[in-house]
């Protein structure tokens, strides 16, 4: 039996807001894992983004950016996400996050899941 592997790519943003609003966004995927990361990093240049880290980038970058994420029909039904409000449990809305994405997306038989969290802290990656 072959084991099917499901792909997390994870982004969270607010910290800066010291808890007030906490977003956290997961795409789960399998077989696209590639196609979608090329159509993401498009995306990503056509919005004006680039490789600039979110908060660096202009508003008017990041609601384009969004804008084309949620518009693109290949993101249908593999794109999760969560708004968190008061609070500052930051790893743990993260991790809740991934957890319902992946029972969102788990197939019936064997699966493992490898995360990738953008810009998890190295002290953080064991956990």
């Amino acid at each position: 039996m072959t084991i099917k592997k499901l792909y997390c790519f994870v982004d969270e943003s607010g910290q800066d807001t010291e808890g007030e609003i906490f977003i956290v966004s997961v795409v789960v995927t399998s077989e696209q894992r590639d196609k979608l990361l090329q159509l993401c990093e498009r995306i990503e240049k056509g919005s004006g983004k680039g490789k600039v880290k979110w908060r660096k980038s202009s508003y008017k970058s990041r609601l384009e950016y969004i804008s084309a994420v949620l518009a693109d029909k290949r993101f249908k039904g593999k794109l999760r996400y969560e708004v968190f409000q008061n609070t500052k449990l930051y790893d743990t809305a993260t991790i809740e996050r991934i957890a319902h994405a992946v029972e969102w997306h788990k197939p019936s038989d064997q699966f493992t899941t490898l995360v990738y969290v953008d810009g998890l802290a190295k002290t953080k990656r064991h956990e």
